[in-house]
């Protein structure tokens, strides 16, 4: 296309993710996977921001439904990390 610009994404490129290594679970401080927003009330009036760990996010996730504005969703990511059984296999055990 003369004198325009053509730009092109590769469809194997890695998403951008918005909770990073240094984001951490407000309750124990793993790797926080699940961002909550949470509504302006009488109690939050500037709202709050949750960060949560997988293990914590479902254990709260029912009791805050009420009160949340905005979720950041990223457990799927956890997949990412799992290894292929070959991979974690113990080999050359002597018995």
């Amino acid at each position: 296309m003369p004198g325009g610009v053509v730009m092109s994404v590769a469809p194997t490129e890695a998403p951008a993710y918005q909770l990073n290594t240094s984001h951490r679970c407000d309750r124990c401080n793993s790797q926080a996977y699940v961002r909550v927003m949470l509504k302006m009330s009488l109690h939050l009036p500037d709202g709050g921001t949750l960060l949560w760990c997988n293990h914590h996010w479902q254990e709260y996730k029912y009791g805050l439904s009420g009160l949340i504005e905005h979720i950041t969703d990223e457990t799927s990511r956890l997949a990412e990390h799992i290894q292929p059984p070959e991979a974690t296999e113990l080999k050359n055990i002597k018995p």
